[in-house]
């Protein structure tokens, strides 16, 4: 009983699996914004890369249990500015918020297209 407990603890505090390659929407103070995002896991840290129309982009993150949180960051007018993505997983899919430094947040969606091998 007691091992069995245990591997239902260790299986509940595990990291969620976010690696693979997610298609992201979500809502900015100058309307919807979509990006392909590729993510490597390694425990709970994240690195990867956000691809737009705009260019390519490096990012870092983490995740606990399922609970993710991801930034990059991009030039804008002259600047840069970090966005940053926090959400919840559930399976293939992410639900949460994006906040683009001090200009505003909104929501997002993200839809795993698919898994690293």
């Amino acid at each position: 009983m007691l091992s069995w407990l245990l591997a239902v603890a260790l299986a509940v505090a595990a990291p969620a699996n976010v690696a693979g390659t997610w298609r992201v929407q979500f809502v900015t103070p100058n309307g919807e914004a979509a990006v392909t995002m590729t993510l490597n896991q390694d425990g709970e840290k994240l690195s990867g890369r956000i691809v737009d129309e705009y260019g390519e982009y490096v990012v870092s993150g983490s995740i606990a249990g399922d609970q993710v949180t991801v930034t990059w960051s991009v030039v804008e007018e002259g600047k840069p500015l970090q966005i940053t993505m926090k959400g919840t997983v559930d399976g293939e899919y992410i639900t949460g918020v994006a906040r683009l430094g001090n200009v505003g947040e909104g929501s997002l969606e993200a839809r795993r297209t698919s898994r690293n091998p």
